[in-house]
């Protein structure tokens, strides 16, 4: 992945073309504020689907998610990359930095793929930029949560070297039935083992 010198928090990531596993063209490229419309749209299809995303659709309006999805893009002390096909964003990776000084070491990973794109290692690209990422700025762990039957996404997870921290059961109520929730964190010691 094309990187310079990183300011903690900076992604200096240059557009990187790649293919997918099915013979797709793709880009890995930095997001822009111009993406929050995109990431939005992409964001609503997924949470259409009813099981990956927690937010319900009726819990925030389009404009309103567009307009936070910039402010984190714009946000300093974070990463925020897109996959890109034929001029549409198909992905998104995330990682938020807390800024606490208890606990600025740790990013927190948020991906949302399209469903069109999944299981041709978009995924796994995204996760794995963002560990490099999370290494080059100095962070000690990057956490992030998932349904513990989202089984596609715990493998590209733990294919990027992510470890199970703990469960936390009955973590939340979609539609009347229970969700448990499992914890995972990536540490940059990992690398060298």
């Amino acid at each position: 992945m094309g990187t310079g010198t990183p300011i903690r928090g900076e992604a200096q990531v240059s557009p990187e073309q790649r293919t997918a596993d099915d013979g797709r063209r793709w880009t890995l490229r930095a997001a822009r504020p111009t993406d929050a419309q995109a990431l939005a749209e992409l964001f609503a299809a997924v949470r259409a689907e009813g099981r990956w995303l927690l937010t319900p659709a009726s819990a925030l309006s389009h404009a309103s998610e567009a307009f936070f999805i910039g402010e984190l893009i714009r946000e300093p002390g974070g990463l925020a990359l897109v996959a890109e096909a034929d001029g549409e964003v198909v992905g998104n990776v995330l990682v938020s930095v807390e800024r606490s000084t208890v606990s600025d070491h740790v990013g927190t990973l948020s991906i949302c793929i399209d469903a069109d794109w999944r299981d041709v290692g978009i995924g796994g690209a995204l996760t794995r930029a963002s560990t490099v990422w999370a290494q080059s700025v100095g962070l000690a762990k990057v956490a992030l949560s998932v349904f513990t039957d989202n089984e596609r996404a715990i493998a590209v997870y733990e294919r990027s070297g992510f470890v199970r921290e703990g469960v936390r059961r009955r973590q939340y109520r979609v539609d009347g039935a229970f969700r448990d929730e499992l914890l995972m964190a990536w540490f940059p010691e990992a690398i060298d083992r």
